[in-house]
C-alpha cells in the first residue's frame, strides 16, 4: 500500500502546478482531504471514480485540464465532481498528466499501473483481517486453557500460568488494536455497496 505521506506530497506538488486555476485548486483541496481514498493510476479503465488532470506547458495539442467520470457519468467540472463523490465511499483513481511526469520521482513512487491494483489493496486488507482474527482465536484458546489450568494447578505452577495469562492478555490487546486499525482502513478502502 502506498504511504499516506507520499500521496499527500504528490497532491501538494501538483497543487502548486494548478495554483492559477481556481477550480482545479478547489479540487486538489478536496482530494487532499480525501487522501485515504485517492489512488494514482497510469490507466483509469475500470475505475468507478476516475479523474484525469492535465497541466502541460509543452503540449503539441491542447488538452482539457479536467476530465472525470463517476459511475460512467462524465462530470462537467470539478465542482460537479466533488458534489457527486462527497457522499460516496468509492475509491478515487487519479491520473496526473504533466511535463516530465515519467521522470518525476514524487509521482512515480505513488503511481499504480491501473485501477485493478486499488481493488487488490482491499482484498489484501481483507486477508490480513482474516489472519488477525485467526491469531486472536488461537491466543484466546491459550488464554482459556491457562485459566482452566490455573484453577487446578499446583501452587508452584500457578505463577507460570499467571505469566501466560498476562502474556495472552497483552497479545489480545495488541491484536485487537491492529484489527481496529485494519477495519478502519478497510472501511476507507471499500467502495459503496
Amino acid at each position: 500500500m502506498i504511504p499516506r505521506d507520499k500521496k499527500l506530497e504528490a497532491l501538494h506538488n501538483f497543487s502548486l502546478m494548478v495554483i492559477r486555476h481556481p477550480l482545479l485548486s478547489y479540487l486538489m483541496g478536496f482530494l487532499i482531504g480525501q487522501v485515504d481514498r485517492v489512488h494514482f493510476v497510469a490507466d483509469l479503465r475500470g475505475a468507478e471514480v476516475a479523474v484525469k488532470l492535465t497541466m502541460r506547458r509543452k503540449a503539441l495539442w491542447p488538452n482539457e485540464p479536467f476530465q472525470a467520470t463517476v459511475s460512467g457519468v462524465t462530470m462537467p467540472n470539478p465542482v460537479a465532481f466533488v458534489q457527486a463523490v462527497s457522499n460516496k465511499q468509492s475509491e478515487i483513481c487519479v491520473m496526473l498528466d504533466f511535463d516530465n511526469a515519467e521522470d518525476t520521482p514524487w509521482y512515480q513512487e505513488v503511481l499504480l499501473p491501473d485501477a485493478s491494483y486499488v481493488q487488490d489493496t482491499l482484498e489484501a486488507a481483507q486477508e490480513e483481517s482474516l489472519r488477525l482474527k485467526q491469531e486472536m482465536d488461537r491466543v484466546l484458546d491459550i488464554y482459556r486453557e491457562c485459566k482452566t489450568m490455573l484453577n487446578t494447578a499446583a501452587p508452584e505452577k500457578k505463577k507460570e500460568m499467571e505469566f501466560y495469562i498476562n502474556l495472552a492478555e497483552q497479545q489480545l490487546k495488541q491484536l485487537s488494536t491492529q484489527l481496529d486499525e485494519l477495519n478502519a482502513k478497510m472501511k476507507q478502502l471499500s467502495s459503496e455497496a
